[in-house]
Formats: C-alpha cells, sequence, structure tokens
C-alpha cells in the first residue's frame, strides 16, 4: 500500500541531443532502488523511446507514471517547453519537486530562447507562474552530508570581484541556505564554513574578505542560532575531509570552480544540484548534455539517480 502523503516529482530529461533521455531511461529502470513516489515526465517521448528501444529497455507502465509529449522540433525548444509545462503544473499543485536532465546553452539559444542555463530560466517561470517579480534563485550541490554553495555562478574569474560587490550578493544567497537548512531540511541551528576569495582569504593581498563577507559573518553570527565560521582559507579546507564527521552543514565558496573542484572530487558521480530560494525544490544531476557520448548508451545514471532520492526526501523533511 502507497503512503498517503507519496511525493509528486516531475522529471524533464533536459536536451535531446545530449544524454539526458539516456539517463532517464536508465533511472527508470531502476525506480525499484527509490522510495515510492509519483512521477510525471515531460519531454519528447519520441526521443524517450528511441533511447529505450536502443537501450532494449521497456518504459514502465504504472498508475503512478505520467509521460506527457513535448513536440516542438528544435532541441532547445523541446527543453525549454517542459520546463515551463513542469513549473505550470507545479504552480497548480499538480507536482511537488521538479527534477532536471541537463539542457544545452547553444541549443537554448537557437531556439531563441535567451538564458544561460536552468537557474535563469526557472528565475523566469517563477515569476511568470506564480507571480514573483525579482525572484531570485541560489545554486547549491548536495553529496550526502556535503553541502556547498555558490555565491557566484557561471562567470569569468576576473567578474567575481565585482559580482561579489553587488548590493545583496554576499547576503541574499546565505540567507536562502540558511532557510533551506532549517525549513527544508530541518536543521535548527545551521553551522556554515565560508572560503575565503584570496589566497589565504587575503592574508596575503586582496580585501574583498574584509569588505563583503565579514560584515555578513558578523551579522549572522550577531544575530545567532545559526553560525558561519572564516573566511578560511580555500586551499587547505578540504585537506582529509570526513564526509561522515564533517562539523558543519554546508560550505559557501564564492566562484565555481573554487568550490566544485574539491567537491566533485568527493562526490564523483553522485553530485546533487539543488535550486533554492524560488517557491518550489528543483533538484538536477550536477553535469551537462554531454553530448560527445550521446547514444554509444555508456552515460551513468548516478546523479539523475542521486536528484530523484533527494527530491524525494527532501519532500518528506520540508
Amino acid at each position: 500500500m502507497m503512503p498517503l502523503l507519496m511525493p509528486h516529482l516531475i522529471l524533464t530529461p533536459g536536451d535531446p541531443t545530449g544524454i539526458g533521455y539516456e539517463i532517464t531511461v536508465k533511472a527508470l529502470r531502476r525506480l525499484g532502488e527509490l522510495p515510492p513516489a509519483r512521477l510525471t515526465i515531460i519531454g519528447s517521448m519520441k526521443a524517450l523511446e528511441k533511447v529505450a528501444k536502443f537501450l532494449v529497455v521497456t518504459l514502465p507502465q504504472s498508475d503512478e507514471i505520467i509521460f506527457q509529449d513535448i513536440d516542438a522540433i528544435k532541441p532547445g525548444a523541446v527543453a525549454f517547453q517542459a520546463l515551463e509545462m513542469a513549473v505550470e503544473q507545479i504552480a497548480r499543485g499538480e507536482g511537488d519537486v521538479l527534477v532536471t536532465g541537463p539542457i544545452s546553452k547553444r541549443n537554448l539559444a537557437a531556439a531563441e530562447h535567451p538564458f544561460s542555463g536552468h537557474t535563469e530560466i526557472l528565475e523566469h517561470l517563477a515569476q511568470r507562474f506564480f507571480k514573483m517579480p525579482g525572484a531570485r534563485a541560489e545554486m547549491i550541490f548536495v553529496y550526502k552530508n556535503l553541502r556547498l554553495l555558490l555565491l557566484t555562478r557561471h562567470i569569468a574569474l576576473k567578474d567575481v570581484p565585482a559580482a561579489l560587490a553587488q548590493t545583496g550578493a554576499v547576503a541574499r544567497p546565505i540567507k536562502a541556505l540558511i532557510a533551506y537548512l532549517r525549513h527544508q531540511l530541518g536543521i535548527s541551528d545551521p553551522r556554515l564554513a565560508m572560503l575565503g576569495l584570496n589566497p589565504h582569504a587575503g592574508e596575503v593581498g586582496g580585501d574583498e574578505e574584509k569588505k563583503f563577507f565579514l560584515p555578513v559573518i558578523h551579522a549572522v553570527n550577531a544575530i545567532g542560532a545559526s553560525r558561519i565560521d572564516g573566511p578560511l582559507a580555500a586551499d587547505g579546507f578540504f585537506r582529509s575531509f570526513d564526509l561522515q564527521k564533517t562539523p558543519y552543514d554546508a560550505i559557501i565558496a564564492p566562484y565555481h570552480d573554487q568550490g566544485l573542484i574539491p567537491f566533485k572530487m568527493l562526490a564523483g558521480y553522485e553530485a546533487v544540484n539543488v535550486t533554492i530560494g524560488l517557491p518550489f525544490l528543483r533538484t538536477s544531476v550536477s553535469h551537462g548534455t554531454a553530448e560527445d557520448i550521446a547514444n554509444l548508451g555508456i552515460a551513468r545514471e548516478d546523479s539523475m539517480m542521486a536528484a530523484l532520492q533527494l527530491a524525494i526526501e527532501s519532500f518528506g523533511t520540508r
């Protein structure tokens, strides 16, 4: 007998030209390994069936699984329209958590959708369907007890200091992170670690730590309940890092590669990208479309399975 509060996940496989549909089919084959959940899959059914045939896999038939077709021609249009339909359904109360496969920025542009990635699309759709002008999403990565927040997204390294100087650029993501830890995960007194931007956290040059980080750290610590340690030297922070005994509920990294290089070394293929700060939760694979290995049957579904698992767990603890 299925539980009464079984979560309803909406899954968009992503771009049909990449590995998103392959890892979706492979994950569907392993649904029995996950806690019970309803599942709606929105995308190109032609692409999904083609991959299933190639892998010699039968798509599951169940009252708890719904397939909804997107018949757009351009791959970027398929990916965008699937997300559009998914968020609209969540806004209507017809889904609980969004789970996404990878999309191609190049194909989005070719379909005349001027977005640089999922996060920006979801901000736009939250504003549209939830009537939330100025909705702002934040990006964290999760693997077991390791959670990493990025203060900046996919921008050039030379642009990071200027981005951090913008009003709210440091405080806003941390506020969203603390809310996620408290209200989504039930961690009442979050302990955070903030990495420095400069070598040795500014000890040998650079003043971003003093100008942008310390005021926020002092403000959060003065309020109480949550605590931020730092800024900490990033070069030694992950040395001998123990996933089972980490003293921190989350780590804050100023820029993309600083946080994600050690994170992905620790997480391997099971890292999950989580979007917070919006009126709905989104979990996603932590890799790209990998078009170079698409249609070869060798793509690994580990990250998709982890994204589905986390989506179900998050529903249960919210």
